[in-house]
């Protein structure tokens, strides 16, 4: 059985709930963001509750709905189907296997790095255009814009 560890991911800046899930070997499943009216229900669409409240409105159970069925078969083709479990990480919590699926989290980004944007010609032919509002010719042999 594999854990999945639910936290709090948000910045101090941030005007939304961040809520990621990160399994034990580190692998970031999702981060997802809740408005402040799916907020109140993070616990559940997170799997970390097994029961949405009574009365909620549709426009708010069926998002919140949504958003568990997807991660819960995010879960299931990470780890093999029901071979997990969610574990809710309180705020100011110090768990010591999370802190280690962070450190392992912060490794692999780390070893992959920030990979380069790259554009074709034809990209960045588009962008010249709408930029400066004239059509750029093709690159030349020489990989150069020709005008």
């Amino acid at each position: 059985m594999k854990t999945i560890f639910i936290f709090n991911d948000s910045r101090h800046t941030d005007l939304a709930l961040h809520v990621t899930a990160l399994g034990e070997d580190g692998r970031r499943i999702a981060t997802i963001v809740f408005d402040r009216n799916t907020e109140p229900h993070h616990e559940y669409a997170m799997g970390c509750k097994h029961e949405l409240d009574a009365n909620v409105h549709d426009s708010i159970s069926i998002p919140v709905n949504d958003t568990r069925r997807d991660l819960f078969a995010s879960y299931d083709r990470m780890y093999g189907a029901g071979n997990w479990m969610p574990l809710l990480i309180q705020p100011g919590a110090d768990n010591i296997e999370w802190r280690h699926a962070l450190d392992l989290y912060r490794a692999r980004a780390e070893s992959m790095g920030t990979p380069e944007p790259r554009f074709s010609a034809t990209a960045l032919a588009r962008i010249f255009e709408a930029v400066l509002g004239t059509p750029a010719a093709p690159a030349s042999s020489a990989g150069r814009m020709v005008h």
